[in-house]
């Protein structure tokens, strides 16, 4: 008896102490995700069964990929963490999704119809071959021969039968290649979904204090930097004479090596970077440089600054979107379930609704909000750079939509014109948005060689330039036309630029950038033309690139 008793608490000793084993190792489910440009903070929990005093807990299903410094554990009931150790778990077994299993099911079911068609195919080959050696025994095999009535009863059963099983061979091999096809298709498939689940675990094994027995649950948070956002844009332009509507929008990816199950997404403008230090000024010690060299180094800043914001007004995309993208079943407007807050630093976008992001790195596209304002348009044109005539869109006061920068889906009268950038560190007044290209609107810039001349006076060389460029409206309705031409500029004192009074008065001249702009309003059908003038003197025997 006491044996036994004895054997009953030697067997409840192993039981608890299995029980205990199993509770030391327990999973955790992510909840939501901060998501940066660049990076994401994952927010884990889960919960423990602790005996009062010491224990040890191993808490899975975390990234593999995280930045061990940013981890932060929190705990109730009092259960302090004495220490932590972060490792990878390679070795768990892990199951296949329902997706991957439907798939790995149709594989088998499409193997053995592939096995059955061969067989097919075997079997008529067969007999074939069989009635081909029938055949010639029977035709040949007599020393008398067969009458002519058996020849061709034999010939014409040959004939059937032989054509019948060729047809069915050749339709076997034709479905045999169709099966196979499709079985290569899913083994595709099974494998990229296999890779889904074909991942490591994060673990993170804690040394606990508890005070009590008692149920403990755990907060885990960490940064990972395999996750980011993009911002982006749909813009819909219906007609000049009503609102631009805005559609913001985010592409979010992450391959932190596990899945993303129906989390809270939070969406933030921030980078965190280690070493976030303001920078200080270093001495600056002037020396003196070769002139050329400082003549072509300035000569090629100026010429950037000046090509800079026309570049900027006229860029439009020649290729369409062409990343694939996965939409969820969205309501008609996201507007009731996205907030968004701004501090000093960074814009934040808080979604009320769960999302599921694969860990495939592919992008999953967000609606966050809807914007209408109003818009002036204007036909634009810089025929120095470029002779097409652009549409533009411009929004006064941009800086109170909140845009990030991003590229810009645009939608003109219901078709799809391009994809243009827009730039939030932009420093101009007006947000321009390039809606395509008016080819009514015909512009011709042209060298006037009656008014180019070239001089000397004592010790330098005078070269006068004269350009004319006409403008006509092949539109039935009245425009608003911007015109830019540009003269060059010269920080050198031995380099002269004159604007000639004979330039057409313009409405702006940027003499730093050396730009001028004419803006006025065109009739249908209307012709215009406008004058650049302009002198340039520098010392005899020099160069310039003129």
């Amino acid at each position: 008896m006491k044996a036994k008793s004895i054997f009953i608490s030697l067997y409840y000793l192993v039981f608890l102490n299995a029980i205990a084993m199993d509770n030391n190792n327990v999973p955790s489910k992510i909840e939501e995700a901060t998501v940066f440009f660049q990076g994401a903070e994952l927010i884990h929990t889960a919960r423990a069964v602790l005996q009062k005093g010491n224990n040890e807990v191993s808490i899975s299903g975390l990234s593999p990929k995280i930045d061990r410094n940013s981890v932060k554990i929190k705990t109730t009931g009092g259960v302090v963490v004495s220490s932590f150790e972060f490792s990878v778990d390679y070795l768990t077994e892990k199951s296949l999704s329902a997706d991957a299993q439907k798939i790995q099911d149709a594989v088998k079911v499409q193997q053995k119809l592939l096995e059955q068609l061969r067989t097919e195919i075997k079997i008529n080959a067969n007999l074939l071959k069989i009635l081909q050696e029938s055949t010639d025994k029977n035709t040949s095999g007599s020393d008398n021969g067969l009458s002519i009535d058996e020849l061709i009863k034999t010939m014409d059963y040959y004939k059937s039968k032989a054509g019948e099983l060729e047809k069915s061979i050749a339709d076997g091999k034709e479905k045999e290649a169709d099966a196979n096809k499709r079985l290569q298709e899913l083994k595709a498939q099974l494998e990229q979904e296999s890779l889904k689940n074909n991942r490591t675990s994060g673990v993170l094994k804690l040394s606990l204090s508890s005070p009590a027995d008692g149920t403990c649950n755990f907060t885990v948070s960490y940064y990972t930097a395999s996750a980011g956002w993009t911002p982006y844009y749909d813009i819909n332009v219906a007609a000049p004479n009503q609102p631009v509507k805005i559609a913001s929008k985010a592409k979010v990816r992450q391959v932190t090596g596990i899945d993303w199950e129906k989390v809270r997404i939070n969406l933030s403008s921030a980078v965190p970077r280690s070493g976030n230090v303001a920078p200080l000024f270093n001495a600056w010690f002037l020396r003196f440089v070769d002139i050329d060299i400082q003549m072509r180094s300035a000569g090629a800043a100026r010429m950037q600054n000046a090509f800079s914001y026309a570049s900027e007004r006229r860029a439009v995309s020649e290729m369409a979107v062409a990343d694939e993208e996965i939409f969820f079943d969205e309501p008609a407007t996201m507007d009731n379930f996205v907030t968004q807050s701004d501090n000093q630093l960074n814009l934040t976008f808080n979604i009320d609704l769960p999302y599921t992001i694969p860990g495939n790195g592919k992008e999953q596209s967000i609606e966050l909000k809807n914007q209408e304002v109003n818009a002036s348009f204007k036909y634009y044109c810089a025929p120095k750079l470029d002779a097409e005539t652009y549409l533009l869109a411009e929004i006064a006061d941009w800086e109170k939509l909140n845009l990030l920068s991003g590229s810009a889906n645009i939608t003109y009268d219901g078709t799809y014109v391009g994809e243009t950038y827009i730039d939030a560190a932009s420093t101009q007044q007006n947000l321009a948005l390039t809606l395509g290209v008016d080819k009514r609107i015909a512009v011709k810039r042209e060298k006037m060689k009656e008014y180019s001349s070239t001089g000397m006076f004592g010790n330098d060389v005078r070269q006068e330039f004269a350009y004319l460029m006409t403008v006509r409206n092949n539109r039935n309705e009245a425009v608003r036309m911007v015109l830019k031409d540009q003269y060059p500029i010269s920080t050198l004192k031995d380099i002269t630029v004159e604007l000639s009074k004979d330039t057409t008065p313009p409405t702006v001249n940027v003499a730093e950038l050396g730009v001028v702009t004419w803006e006025y309003d065109m009739q249908p059908g209307e012709t215009s033309t406008f004058r650049m003038v302009y002198s340039v003197k520098y010392p005899k025997g020099r160069t310039l690139n003129l």
